[in-house]
């Protein structure tokens, strides 16, 4: 269980959990599960808002080109790669 292993090391407590909606999957079933886990989610709505997070989550329903669109579209691409290339802790659900 990724999610609710996931600690911050040093300080003991739970990361912050960036939830990243590009209008596919049950984003409110996700953001209620990892809640329901312990966790503080918050909506990512910006591309900056990627360099700060500590765990990002972003769900889909096997939908990988509707997500690369938006995306692409949206400036997330690139900052998401660089967050992914920072061997940051993420997780794609159904993409």
């Amino acid at each position: 269980d990724v999610v609710a292993d996931m600690s911050t090391p040093g300080n003991g407590r739970k990361p912050i959990v960036s939830l990243l909606d590009y209008g596919a999957g049950n984003v409110r079933s996700v953001r209620n599960a990892v809640r329901a886990l312990g966790y503080e989610v918050i909506d990512v709505e910006e591309p900056a808002q990627l360099a700060g997070a500590e765990v990002v989550v972003f769900p889909g329903v096997g939908s990988f080109g509707a997500c690369m669109a938006f995306l692409t579209e949206k400036g997330f691409l690139e900052p998401l790669r660089e967050y992914v290339r920072a061997d940051k802790p993420y997780l794609g659900i159904c993409l």
